[in-house]
């Protein structure tokens, strides 16, 4: 991620990486896919954190350097969202489902060989138009 990057440039990005993944998906791309995937949800809760900072302020060291790091549970934290997303889980058995399979990303998926079932569930997991979890992301970014 780019330092300075708009939350607008963020979003657009992370609808770029999961139309990416899918198509990737749709072609026999599985490990890349799986890779992907995961950095739509990353940079998803990157653009809700950017919209909690403030122009005119500076932002605490601990959370500038939180930002930096790959880990959703950290990420949605920062964004402000842990309570929003249990409350999501708790009311979505299926997005709960989905949070679950996308929880497991871990950048250094980049070095693995994915199984074409583990990238179609993650695929699906994010991308799903009804419980996923980008469509979650998008209602806080």
């Amino acid at each position: 991620m780019g330092a300075g990057q708009k939350r607008s440039d963020l979003q657009a990005n992370a609808r770029a990486k999961l139309d990416d993944a899918i198509l990737l998906l749709e072609n026999g791309r599985y490990s890349n896919a799986y890779y992907l995937a995961g950095y739509a949800v990353e940079i998803g809760l990157k653009a809700c954190i950017a919209a909690q900072i403030s122009a005119e302020t500076i932002p605490d060291k601990a959370f500038i350097k939180g930002i930096l790091n790959h880990q959703f549970k950290t990420l949605v934290g920062l964004a402000g969202l842990a309570g929003l997303l249990k409350d999501e889980e708790n009311n979505d058995q299926i997005f709960a489902t989905n949070w679950a399979l996308a929880a497991q990303w871990e950048p250094d998926a980049r070095y693995d060989a994915i199984d074409p079932m583990s990238a179609q569930l993650l695929v699906e997991a994010i991308a799903s138009p009804t419980s996923g979890v980008l469509k979650w992301i998008k209602t806080h970014w």
